[in-house]
């Protein structure tokens, strides 16, 4: 029944040439679809998120993005659960839609990996920032991971490796590790190369 329903649903917003839709709901009334175009009018996080409270929305869709649209601002939608393209085709938007009403999540890839690289990059910045390391001691740690040893390291950096082995020594303690190797795999954890 729900898949006749998701399907009837997208049939709706593909074939209707006579307006633009810019919101919906699933069957059962528990995802709230917005086309890309109303996020224009809607800019309130907190007053979407409240909206969806008081009528038991459970989840929001938006839809018909541009390809070229900036989508790592989307992910601040509240309890958004789907994206689709405009160049999603119908029966590719049935079946996420389907999906999601089924309690998934639907993201095309290339959002999904914008936003994990997103994600890696701020974790590997506050891992940094915990360990508060200098922008010297990361450069240090950066050229020690990529393999080099304290006299590459030094001719590097311009500096002597005695320097080098002092910033190592800082470097090890600020990262609560022992010796190269626990910092080289502290810089797998932690580091992306």
């Amino acid at each position: 029944m729900i898949k006749k329903q998701t399907t009837q649903i997208a049939s709706m917003l593909f074939n209707n040439e006579h307006y633009n839709l810019l919101l919906c709901t699933t069957p059962n009334n528990n995802i709230l679809l917005v086309s890309y175009l109303a996020l224009n009018t809607l800019t309130n996080y907190q007053q979407l998120n409240q909206f969806m409270q008081t009528h038991n929305y459970q989840g929001l869709v938006i839809f018909d993005i541009p390809k070229n649209a900036d989508a790592t601002s989307l992910k601040e939608w509240p309890n958004l659960k789907g994206l689709f393209y405009q160049d999603t085709c119908e029966e590719l938007f049935s079946r996420g839609l389907e999906t999601i009403t089924q309690g998934e999540l639907w993201f095309p890839r290339t959002i999904s990996d914008i936003w994990m690289r997103k994600m890696l990059d701020t974790e590997q910045k506050s891992a940094l920032q915990t360990s508060n390391l200098t922008d010297k001691e990361v450069k240090v740690l950066r050229l020690l991971f990529s393999g080099l040893h304290s006299s590459a390291i030094a001719d590097s950096l311009f500096i002597s490796e005695a320097t080098v082995r002092v910033h190592l020594h800082k470097i090890y303690k600020k990262i609560a590790v022992k010796n190269k190797q626990q910092a080289i795999r502290w810089c797998q954890d932690n580091l992306k190369t």
